[in-house]
């Protein structure tokens, strides 16, 4: 019944790691040590691993459903599943941060947290979300609702799709050059940021990378290089100051360039690796969920462990998070999220069969 494309692109679970630790030293050590600018590649990566993420969910759903979505049922299915991979983590989460205030202060904003539970947040109000860097979650779902149409659109033609990449690539613009302005910081039009529009072509960017370059060979070497080039420029060109630099005007064409070259880099990387090495990174891409969620409630919880027994080691402090971080977000894919996963896709292999047969006993009638 279940006619997905098992198949996982390896090298793109190693961005997907790779970006969730840099998130994860990037929030740490701005948390523990300093804040870090445009100048800084941790700092720009601050904001553009974010932006990685997006381009690398929409180039996954393009490889995973790109023949599957085909009718009205298969896009319930697709949502209910995208439910069952979002929401168990995240209802986690948010309990453990309101469950605290709760016993605390005895109240909570029970509408927050229903927008939250439900990602509600993201079609509504996108800054109205519990955990920290919970804003692109809900953006995900935004996105996830119109990945169907995406699909139809590419599916039907090319230029389809090809022709509303471009329209939110001019909505993209809008924002860096007129919505969001330059010379006033990012925390002061935070809600602009986030709004889900104004991240909406990186995701599908990433649809369009898989129907663009499916088909398209790169040499090894070329694509190293290439990446070598790529990676070098992100670090080192001219950007100071707030991060607002890097998504405002020029700076928001050039890093969203630099991002699309990286995903398709590794999408078309072609390398082997010793096998301990990239058993490392598969485990960090596929935890990356679990990392980019639960560093923040590990780093929270730590801290305050610290502060009890009078250790105001800033390293200690770093490193203990960073590993408790890890080994939770490895545990918690393995024995909480992949079995969810799991539930979600029986469940909706019933659902499509039980559909599928009234359907039948309607023809012969």
């Amino acid at each position: 019944m279940d006619n997905l494309k098992k198949s996982r692109v390896e090298t793109l679970d190693w961005l997907r790691g790779l970006m969730a630790l840099s998130i994860m030293f990037y929030h740490l050590i701005y948390w523990i040590f300093n804040p870090l600018d445009a100048s800084n590649p941790l700092g720009r990566l601050g904001i553009y691993g974010v932006s990685i993420f997006f381009i690398l969910s929409g180039l996954s759903m393009a490889i995973v459903y790109n023949t599957y979505i085909d009718s009205i049922l298969k896009s319930i299915i697709f949502y209910i599943r995208r439910i069952f991979r979002i929401w168990p983590l995240l209802w986690v989460i948010c309990f453990v941060l309101v469950i605290p205030i709760l016993l605390k202060t005895g109240t909570f904003d029970w509408k927050l947290l229903f927008l939250n539970l439900t990602t509600l947040f993201g079609f509504l109000k996108p800054t109205a979300y519990i955990p920290t860097g919970a804003w692109s979650i809900g953006n995900e779902m935004v996105y996830y609702a119109l990945t169907p149409l995406i699909l139809f659109l590419y599916n039907t033609k090319k230029w389809f799709g090809n022709m509303f990449f471009v329209f939110t690539l001019i909505i993209g613009l809008f924002f860096s050059f007129y919505l969001l302005k330059s010379n006033v910081d990012l925390p002061a039009q935070w809600p602009t940021y986030v709004n889900p529009f104004n991240n909406l072509f990186l995701y599908v960017m990433g649809i369009a990378i898989f129907y663009n370059f499916k088909e398209t060979n790169i040499s090894t070497k070329l694509n190293l290089s290439l990446l070598a080039i790529t990676v070098i420029l992100f670090c080192i060109l001219p950007f100071s100051g707030n991060q607002i630099s890097i998504i405002t005007g020029i700076g928001r064409i050039v890093f969203s360039i630099l991002s699309f070259i990286i995903v398709f880099c590794f999408y078309k990387l072609n390398i082997n690796v010793p096998k301990t090495f990239g058993n490392i990174l598969e485990t960090f891409g596929i935890a990356t969920y679990g990392i980019y969620l639960i560093h923040p409630v590990v780093y929270l919880y730590t801290g305050s462990l610290l502060e009890k027994i009078n250790s105001k080691n800033n390293f200690l402090l770093l490193g203990t998070t960073v590993v408790l971080t890890i080994l939770i977000s490895t545990f918690s894919y393995n024995f909480f999220e992949l079995p969810m996963i799991k539930i979600g896709k029986k469940f909706t292999n019933s659902f499509e069969s039980f559909f599928q047969k009234q359907k039948v006993k309607s023809q012969k009638i």
